[in-house]
């Protein structure tokens, strides 16, 4: 049986990408703010709950890509958006918890899934997600909004084979994002 509900897919951070639709149409994508620079942890999470809140009633499964790792990410960032960045995932979970039917997708399987290989440095994953979200016909306007686009095809294409098998980069190398 095929899956044939609405999925969204979340690149949570302080700028969310999101990507929301059905398996077999492009999805709708967009990004936004919780809260503004500089703002409370607890008013950014307040803005991602009432945000979310709206998206669990229409939506029937959410996947959320994990968190980096503190120790991957130090030289990028700083603690202050690391635990943002953690606290987010955390109350995306405890939102949805017996609410609707929840998924957290690894980084490196996303990218291995959406541009053929998780090799490459985080500023080419990024071009290169952007650019195959383009080739999808999904006019992404920055990496967060290309970042849910893979989240949300990577989910699809696990419930739906025959998707994936049309537009999966299976037989790309890494040479292609050079």
């Amino acid at each position: 049986m095929k899956f044939k509900g609405k999925i969204l897919a979340l690149d949570l951070a302080t700028v969310t990408g999101w990507a929301y639709g059905e398996p077999d149409k492009a999805p709708d994508f967009g990004s936004l703010r919780f809260a503004k620079p500089g703002a409370s942890h607890a008013e950014v999470y307040r803005g991602m709950r009432a945000w979310l809140n709206d998206w669990i009633i229409d939506s029937n499964l959410i996947v959320y890509e994990s968190p980096a790792a503190a120790s991957v990410m130090m030289g990028r960032t700083n603690m202050e958006t690391l635990r943002v960045l953690i606290g987010l995932c955390e109350h995306v979970e405890e939102l949805c918890y017996s609410r609707i039917d929840l998924r957290e997708a690894r980084t490196s399987d996303v990218r291995s899934h959406f541009i053929g290989t998780n090799r490459i440095k985080r500023p080419q994953a990024k071009w290169a997600t952007m650019s195959r979200c383009h080739e999808l016909g999904w006019k992404v306007s920055n990496d967060n909004e290309a970042d849910a686009c893979a989240v949300w095809h990577y989910q699809v294409c696990i419930f739906r084979p025959d998707i994936a098998a049309k537009t999966v980069p299976l037989f790309l190398t890494g040479e292609r994002w050079k």
